[in-house]
């Protein structure tokens, strides 16, 4: 073809330059109405100004216009994808800064005027932004706390820029039938594979702020993936089962029952951790069986006799194990939850996650200050950037003791204590169960500290006896600080 026709045929796109036709936007009332003395009807609402066009390069792109060039759309708001749909009859291109939602608002236009090419042009754009954002994800992954890299969860401040997965499962409504457009449904499967390495693990996922802030966006279909997915790493089970409910304390409302229970049965549950298992998992079966449209019913992935045998399960021999997976007379749902595998380990050996904490001099000193002989003061941490952390750090002093503790707690997670639920009483069983936890802790200690201090009070620099002088090796910068790092779970 002529190279100057080629390049000319853009140029005329909504020019009125040899237009000899003009398209219409409108909205169809569903009344029926006498048509108008243009031939329109009196109930259409016409959208923005005619568009310039030329009737043989409508012809040619689309059978539709070989009939008519009034357009009736769902509202004003389709009316952009509409006119890039026109564009890339004349173009045959989709606009390079499109967003993933834009291509798919074009794609779904394009299909609504059967402009030829434009689905194809269209889901090509969206496999290559798809698949462009692994790499991307592969990248972020490696930086991710919870890697096993031994680094610190990132800030909201580090937050990466929305990568095209996300903006795919976000765009859920505009989604064609991936059942009746292979096409699209192997764009959907490439996404649904890389939210694992965008998300990394559950602890990345719990643990970033930007990743959990993503993380309750995603759609029901991107979490079911998500949790699904064989090669989706934790700690342990009882992690995965954290992060349903820290969506579901979010999403509750815009989920049905049987979307919940597909998410509830994506956790395996004969891994979960003995606390989880035999404590928090009945509980919130119990909360579903008393009122399951309730915020606190939510999870619907087993009954509390189901439980009881899934923990029973878990407390046999191995030998008895299989003799109950050989004879089979559990329901099949139960027998799948046995048989699931084990996900993969995400903390190595040596260490992963690791927290920064602090307790400030102020809070010392006033602890220190109201002891007397055999009472004890508890002063409490804080984790650096980890406002939402459910343990906790506390120093123990006793007065008369010139030795102190650093230890561990931690809290029942917000997300497990809906309103109504049994797990939110104080005083429940589940709150005061012992909680096993691979970690290591440790306190910043400074050499040479204490001399200097003993230098001083031997000099008389000292106005009097400083109650924190016990302390001096431990304060910097004014607070007593350490880290917290999580290893695996011991088998």
């Amino acid at each position: 073809m002529n190279q100057d026709v080629l390049r000319g045929l853009p140029e005329l796109f909504g020019c009125e330059r040899r237009s000899d036709c003009d398209i219409t936007f409108c909205l169809l009332a569903s009344d029926e109405s006498a048509p108008n003395a243009d031939g329109s009807s009196a109930s259409e609402a016409v959208f923005g100004p005619p568009l310039p066009a030329h009737s043989v390069v409508l012809d040619l792109a689309s059978e539709r216009f070989r009939t008519q060039l009034r357009i009736h759309l769902g509202s004003a708001a389709e009316v952009p994808a509409a006119r890039a749909a026109i564009r890339f009859a004349y173009t045959g291109e989709v606009p390079a800064d499109s967003s993933v939602r834009q291509v798919l608002e074009l794609r779904r236009q394009g299909a609504y005027l059967q402009i030829s090419g434009c689905v194809a042009a269209c889901d090509e754009v969206l496999a290559a932004k798809v698949s462009g954002s692994s790499r991307a994800a592969v990248a972020s992954s490696s930086n991710h706390a919870a890697n096993g890299t031994n680094k610190r969860a990132r800030t909201s401040e580090e937050a990466p820029q929305q990568p095209a997965v996300l903006e795919l499962f976000e765009s859920e409504l505009l989604w064609p039938d991936p059942q009746a457009e292979p096409s699209f449904g192997a764009i959907l499967a490439t996404g649904k594979r890389l939210l694992v390495p965008h998300f990394g693990n559950s602890l990345a996922a719990l643990n970033t702020p930007s990743l959990r802030e993503q993380l309750l966006a995603l759609p029901a279909v991107a979490l079911e993936a998500l949790l699904g997915s064989d090669d989706f790493g934790t700690d342990d089970e009882a992690s995965v089962l954290l992060m349903l409910a820290e969506w579901m304390r979010t999403n509750h409302d815009k989920t049905e029952p049987a979307v919940r229970q597909r998410l509830c049965r994506t956790v395996r549950l004969a891994h979960l951790s003995r606390p989880y298992l035999s404590l928090i998992l009945p509980a919130l079966a119990a909360d579903h069986e008393k009122d399951p449209e309730a915020p606190a019913g939510w999870f619907s992935g087993a009954s509390i006799y189901e439980t009881a045998f899934v923990t029973n399960f878990v407390s046999i021999t191995q030998f008895e194990r299989d003799w109950v997976l050989s004879v089979g007379k559990a329901s099949a749902r139960i027998l799948e939850v046995l048989k699931a595998r084990p996900r993969p380990q995400c903390s190595p050996p040596s260490g992963g996650l690791t927290f920064s904490w602090h307790i400030p001099k102020e809070d010392l000193l006033q602890a220190v200050k109201q002891l007397q002989p055999g009472s004890v003061q508890r002063v409490y941490g804080a984790f650096d950037d980890q406002p939402q952390h459910e343990w906790c750090v506390f120093i123990q002093v006793i007065g008369g003791q010139s030795t102190a503790g650093v230890f561990l707690d931690c809290d029942m997670p917000t997300a497990l204590t809906s309103p109504g639920s049994r797990l939110s009483s104080e005083g429940t069983l589940a709150s005061i169960t012992t909680v096993p936890i691979s970690a290591r802790l440790k306190v910043h200690r400074r050499q040479g500290a204490a001399d200097q201090q003993q230098q001083q009070d031997a000099t008389g620099n000292t106005a009097g006896a400083d109650p924190l002088a016990a302390w001096v090796e431990y304060l910097t910068d004014g607070k007593v600080s350490g880290t917290l790092t999580l290893l695996r779970p011991s088998p």
